[in-house]
């Protein structure tokens, strides 16, 4: 009864345009005073700061700072002219360097939106003016934004790793091959595009050009060296690898490239401010839903109900991908990991799933919602960079989450290919 009316008077919500983190806090307030004596009031602020109250959430600000900083200081530009250096000779060069310059930029920000931002102003004028049509580069930055959040280091790994008391070093692991792979699939498709229509490649390959603008990326490179380094060689947690990222970032955009002024410093932080309150709004009340559902033993019951409509490892994780897919077009991706892990991660692990491993699944799940129709913000925000029609560019970029889905189905059930990496280095 409880689930029914805390998703139900969610999903009503949304339905009728109340903000989601608003509709989530009103469908918990709700649930708890159905409850009634078995959860008082005092349940709300305290499971708000209970959710907020954790030391690997503080990584969230300062990797969003790096970002920040990292675009205003000039490395995505260095970045693009090297990932062009690299691909530009191939067939669909620009569109190859536009999935490449987002999977190094992702190294760098964990983030979709930041990318949209900063690859999707240099791009897509760029494609255009080398005949690409508008839709169709608009739709690939888009698509390749979204490796942002799986490729170390990612803000949606940090909130799934809080959510579920997984390791986050061992999560930024198993995200760097499923990156490669969505990467590699992505360009993939750009060359199939580009031999389809017959295009020829952009420039020559020349050792030198790659040499020198390697030159200029170089500080760009190095950042995620020194960040998942320093992790993984037991140095620095993550949350001080965020924040040796910052000032890294800081250092470089002001001393180094100098491109970094103290307006571009204020309008980080302060554009950094915004989104982590946001952010940990939504983790608040995303806590008090989650808190409400366990305390009525909600997850159990739905536990049990997949169990009993089915037993197959296949089918199991098949309802649970579209599940995800659907709640990923429909719902923010933190509010998402927050309320669902707990009731799903259980479900899993009945057939054996390693919690890391689904937390990739759901990572990819939501994140392809992030460029999918009602909700996907990602969506929203090329299609404002890219001066192009939501709707001509819905249809422009569905090929690329067909080719999206098609990773995440093999990451599904060749769980080898994410957990390579974590159980190298014993995670």
């Amino acid at each position: 009864m409880l689930g029914i009316i805390l998703f139900g008077g969610m999903i009503l919500l949304m339905l009728t345009g109340v903000p989601v983190v608003f509709a989530i806090g009103l469908a918990a307030v709700l649930g708890t005073f159905v409850i009634g004596a078995s959860a008082p009031l005092i349940i709300i602020p305290s499971s708000m700061i209970n959710g907020m109250d954790s030391f690997p959430l503080l990584a969230i600000p300062f990797f969003i700072l790096a970002g920040e900083l990292m675009n205003r200081g000039g490395i995505a530009e260095r970045l693009i002219g090297f990932a062009d250096s690299l691909v530009g000779h191939i067939r669909g060069g620009l569109g190859h360097a536009t999935v490449l310059s987002n999977t190094m930029l992702a190294m760098d920000t964990g983030s979709a939106l930041a990318q949209v931002a900063a690859i999707g102003r240099i791009m897509v004028p760029a494609m255009e003016k080398r005949g690409y049509d508008r839709e169709y580069a608009t739709a690939l930055t888009c698509a390749a934004s979204l490796i942002g959040p799986i490729i170390p280091p990612s803000i949606t790994m940090v909130i799934y790793a809080v959510a579920a008391g997984a390791s986050i070093g061992g999560l930024f692991l198993a995200g760097i091959v499923p990156g490669i792979l969505i990467a590699t699939s992505l360009m993939g498709y750009v060359y199939i595009r580009a031999r389809l229509r017959n295009e020829k490649p952009a420039h020559e390959f020349s050792g030198r050009e790659v040499l020198a603008r390697g030159k200029d990326a170089i500080l760009a490179l190095l950042m995620p060296v020194i960040i998942l380094g320093g992790i993984f060689a037991g140095i620095m947690t993550p949350t001080e690898s965020a924040a040796v990222a910052v000032l890294y970032a800081l250092l470089a955009g002001a001393l180094v490239f100098r491109k970094l002024k103290w307006k571009d410093v204020y309008e980080s932080l302060l554009n950094t401010g915004i989104v982590t309150a946001f952010i940990m709004l939504i983790v608040g009340v995303a806590r008090i839903f989650s808190d409400l559902l366990a305390s009525e033993a909600v997850p159990q019951q739905i536990v049990a109900t997949m169990v009993n409509l089915t037993t197959s490892p296949f089918l199991m994780l098949l309802m649970v991908n579209a599940l995800l897919l659907i709640v990923g077009a429909l719902m923010d991706t933190t509010a998402a990991i927050i309320i669902l892990t707990p009731v799903l991660l259980p479900i899993v692990a009945t057939i054996g799933v390693d919690p890391m491993l689904f937390g990739i699944i759901m990572c990819i799940n939501l994140v392809i919602g992030m460029a999918t129709p009602p909700i996907g913000v990602a969506l929203y925000l090329a299609s404002e960079i890219g001066r192009v029609k939501l709707d001509r560019l819905i249809v422009a970029i569905w090929p690329m989450l067909l080719v999206l889905i098609g990773v995440l189905m093999v990451i599904t059930y060749v769980p080898a290919i994410p957990l390579a990496l974590p159980r190298y280095f014993g995670y």
